[in-house]
């Protein structure tokens, strides 16, 4: 049997029935309810759990409550967790304090606390990610034997799959946390996993994800909704990317190896960028069923029926709405109901992406202003922020919705591109800035020709602006900032950073999240807090 698009409502409802979902119980890796998984009794229930694994990327649980204990359901998707804590620290975006949900201003800010609930929160999630990963390795080769049998070759693959998407959760624990526990469907259930700062685990996550990229399906081959063996190489080429700021040593010809794997195989970005973020930009995702170039190397796919998720583009949506802004913007952008007025663009992307970009300048400006004095005040006119249209509602065919034809709906039908092409071309830039062979201008001349831009100089100021004309907005920019040395410090200040409107120097130590006070009595603190 093969899962022709994975349908991560209904199937993950069976499977958790079943009783597989993990304690977040602050590290105890045993499942709630182990014994049930050994009714399992066909090959079909085993699709349905691995459906249940790659729906918690998107899902926050089932019928409307959470996998993890949060304040609100809702606010504890994986890809809400990711962005939160990735771009609103940041030069790209913020929330402002009119939301009133505890814990978001000292992001804004970068002043968080050990009590931050999304700190904790996103732990939590990143550690039931990783034990749903490795419950499904436990039990996976039992599907064998059961009634309608899943074949050999199947069995491996899914196994390459489950490996990868822990790879990832991995990663992002590595980078915002620096240290967590590991642990492997080789650790006896009950067994408290040995803490591991990000060096000693680095270096265990590549040789897992390497292997198991050996196992995955070229794009071309595969499955919608499944990772593919492009998707894996974008995740090992970002794990060394980053692999100085995670070990102390640079990995960059091993970045642009993996890079150079990927563009073997997809050479070619999407003609038209504003389509990538769109409610048909599934066209566009690396697999065996995409109409057009498959720039999203991983899409979590999202839809209105399926994926009712308050997460990835639904909150980069109809989060960022304001029915108060423009009465015409809700048939514009496809969106049904007045919109939470919650993420907003911070001045700093508008100023470095000029207006005659026209392909990535996705904001909506009238009524609104780009001072940041009153942060927070969203009152009409003179509302504090633009407005992000980036991740729109509407189909590809109808990008404005002229004729009104497209229905309006509360959650997005964009799939979340957590990995473009556009990316690797970028990534490849940056090798050769340091020192690797790779025609890294001639890619980052690619990305800029694509939005009808000239060419530019390649050097580290050009190409830190050019990640955020592109990237925006897609939970890179934190990472990026500290690769580059200018998160802390104050070589580089932007509004609000360290809680004062002209920023200010923040500590090294903020380079790193706090562990969450729940987490310190296994895990310890990082430096600083």
């Amino acid at each position: 049997m093969i899962i022709n698009k994975l349908k991560y409502t209904a199937i993950a409802c069976v499977a958790l029935g079943m009783g597989l979902s993990s304690c977040v119980d602050d590290l105890n890796v045993d499942p709630k309810n182990p014994s049930q998984l050994t009714t399992l009794t066909s090959g079909e229930q085993y699709y349905q759990v691995l459906a249940q694994v790659y729906g918690g990327l998107v899902l926050s649980g089932v019928n409307g409550g959470s996998d993890i204990t949060v304040d609100d359901g809702g606010a504890g998707v994986y890809t809400r967790q990711l962005w939160n804590l990735q771009e609103l620290c940041t030069d790209e975006a913020f929330v402002g304090k009119n939301w009133n949900d505890a814990g978001l201003d000292e992001l804004d800010y970068a002043t968080w606390s050990p009590d931050n609930h999304w700190l904790y929160e996103a732990m939590s999630r990143f550690t039931f990610q990783i034990n749903l990963c490795n419950e499904f390795l436990r039990i996976i080769d039992e599907a064998a034997v059961v009634a309608n049998p899943i074949s050999a070759d199947e069995i491996a693959l899914m196994k390459c799959e489950a490996r990868t998407l822990r790879a990832l959760s991995y990663y992002h624990m590595m980078d915002l946390f620096g240290k967590g526990p590991w642990v492997t469907e080789e650790h006896s259930i009950g067994t408290t996993p040995e803490t591991m700062t990000r060096a000693e685990m680095f270096p265990l996550v590549v040789a897992d994800l390497e292997d198991a990229i050996k196992g995955l399906k070229p794009a071309s081959q595969t499955i919608y909704g499944r990772v593919s063996r492009e998707g894996a190489l974008m995740l090992l080429a970002k794990l060394y990317l980053n692999a100085e700021v995670y070990t102390g040593t640079a990995m960059w010809q091993q970045c642009a190896t993996a890079c150079q794997e990927i563009v073997k195989t997809i050479p070619d970005l999407v003609p038209t960028y504003r389509y990538l973020f769109c409610g048909s930009n599934d066209k566009y995702v690396a697999s065996q069923s995409a109409g057009g170039p498959m720039e999203i190397l991983w899409g979590i796919p999202q839809d209105n029926s399926n994926t009712q998720t308050y997460g990835g583009t639904t909150y980069l949506g109809l989060g960022a709405y304001n029915a108060n802004i423009d009465k015409n913007l809700q048939q514009r952008l496809g969106i049904e109901g007045t919109g939470w007025g919650g993420p907003r663009v911070r001045p700093e992307v508008p100023n470095v992406i000029s207006a005659r970009d026209e392909e990535r300048y996705l904001f909506w400006t009238e009524g609104l202003s780009n001072d940041l004095s009153n942060i927070g005040d969203w009152e009409m006119p003179g509302g504090s922020g633009y407005m992000s249209m980036k991740f729109t509602y509407t189909n590809e065919n109808d990008y404005y919705n002229t004729s009104g034809a497209i229905k309006m709906n509360t959650f997005n039908n964009a799939d979340f591109p957590l990995f473009r092409l556009a990316d690797t071309f970028l990534m490849l830039a940056e090798c050769q800035l340091h020192g690797v062979s790779c025609d890294g201008q001639a890619y980052f001349d690619k990305v800029r020709d694509r939005a009808g831009m000239e060419s530019l100089p390649l050097n580290e100021q050009n190409l830190l602006d050019e990640r955020m004309r592109e990237l925006y907005w897609e939970g890179h920019r934190r990472s990026d900032l500290i690769r580059f040395g200018k998160f802390t410090g104050g070589s580089y200040l932007w509004s609000w950073k360290g809680g004062i409107e002209s920023g200010q120097s923040i500590a090294a130590t903020r380079n790193l999240y706090a562990i969450p006070t729940q987490y310190v009595n296994t895990l310890g603190q990082n430096e600083g807090y």
